[in-house]
């Protein structure tokens, strides 16, 4: 019967503890600061004033356990009249704060570490299966929303706005990538006069909105608009770090990995993916795997890919693009061509290497490949890259959250 009582009220008392009388969470807090004085002071207590403090704690115990008001009352008062004499224990309020958070950074940073990690998705690459941060400029006249609806955009959606007037004559010289609070990707526009301004979204989409605007490559009037738009967060995704400690990657899931090693300055053209330490894409190649690009679709060891992912992709239906895989050509492509890993009617041949299998190289294509910076262009992904599938999406709140195909 003890111990059926002791588990209900470690549940009550653990998680509705909000919700029990205050006699008894000013019980519970009174036995949590008796027993941490008691195991620190230990070593250095007399034996009296040891088997009275062991008496008080058993005395409250009894009282909780059975849910006796006056008994917990009464032994909480003296525990803390007790208290008030013995140095050290009541604790600074500073002093519990950083305990506190030190232990909360030390479980998450192993969770991270280990377990599962989140990654945000900055590009349109993987589109439309996750999303990268998007542009929706605002027509002209078109008013920005109110503080409330704002408010719910950003909790709910990851939508923020920006609206940029150039102050005097200036021209916009360069736009350079920041990563801030981890998470989340902003580019700086960098002006001949000086000064900067940041919006929350990559490089590569906010030079082609500028373009599209016409906004580059000229001098802007006093008053002019530079930037008039509402940007829509990238997803957050989990991904799984444990995952191919105990099993292999498998071909069609979205996978995340790091960069070392790859040249992803190739090509140049799109500055938007050069710079991410982490990239996600769909795994289309496995160790041992000879690829072709038959546009549009992929072809592995001689076979039409024809299920899963992969062949939702090269069937070129809406919401997908209409281009399904393509490989680089000599014509289209002349100014990456003869620095592309895959061109078109070139197979490779992915290496699998037994005596160091962290060597193994695998095949990663993004589901958007007409705007996608991927093996095509820069190689092979080696298994020491590769962190783990992505599993869930995690936020904001749109069609994709929930589990990743």
């Amino acid at each position: 019967m003890r111990y059926i009582l002791t588990l209900v009220n470690w549940i009550v008392d653990g998680m509705l503890a909000w919700f029990t009388p205050a006699w008894r969470r000013k019980g519970c807090e009174a036995r949590s600061a008796l027993t941490r004085y008691y195991h620190y002071n230990r070593p250095h207590l007399e034996q009296e004033r040891s088997e009275q403090l062991l008496a008080l704690r058993k005395e409250l115990n009894e009282g909780l356990l059975f849910w006796r008001s006056d008994s917990v009352r009464q032994t909480t008062e003296t525990i803390q009249n007790l208290g008030d004499s013995l140095r050290g224990f009541k604790r600074n309020a500073v002093v519990e704060m950083a305990e506190s958070f030190f232990v909360i950074m030390v479980i998450f940073l192993g969770i991270r570490t280990y377990y599962a990690q989140p990654f945000r998705i900055p590009t349109g690459s993987m589109q439309p299966t996750l999303n990268g941060i998007t542009i929706k400029p605002l027509a002209e006249g078109e008013q920005l929303p109110s503080t409330p609806t704002r408010w719910w955009q950003a909790i709910t959606l990851g939508s923020s706005y920006s609206d940029i007037v150039a102050d005097n004559a200036k021209q916009i010289t360069n736009l350079t990538t920041e990563r801030y609070l981890w998470l989340f990707t902003r580019t700086r526009l960098h002006f001949n006069d000086g000064s900067t301004e940041t919006v929350p979204c990559a490089s590569g989409a906010v030079a082609e909105y500028l373009m599209q605007e016409g906004k580059l490559g000229r001098l802007l009037m006093p008053g002019e608009t530079i930037i008039r738009a509402r940007f829509d967060a990238g997803d957050m995704v989990v991904v799984n770090r444990m995952a191919y400690h105990f099993r292999t990657p498998e071909r069609g899931e979205t996978f995340v990995f790091d960069t070392r090693g790859i040249n992803t300055n190739v090509p140049a053209a799109m500055p938007d993916q050069s710079a991410a330490s982490h990239y996600i894409k769909r795994l289309c190649g496995l160790p041992g795997d000879i690829i072709n690009i038959e546009s549009p679709h992929l072809v592995v060891n001689g076979q039409t890919v024809t299920n899963g992912p992969i062949a939702t992709v090269a069937a070129c239906q809406a919401p997908y693009n209409s281009t399904g895989y393509n490989a680089i050509n000599r014509n289209r492509d002349a100014s990456v061509y003869y620095q592309a890993y895959m061109t078109e009617g070139n197979p490779v041949m992915l290496r699998r290497n037994t005596l160091a299998p962290i060597m193994n190289e695998y095949l990663a294509l993004g589901d958007n490949t007409v705007n996608s910076k991927d093996s095509r262009y820069w190689g092979p992904v080696r298994q020491f890259n590769v962190l783990g599938p992505a599993f869930l999406t995690l936020w904001p709140f749109t069609s994709h959250w929930g589990t990743i195909d």
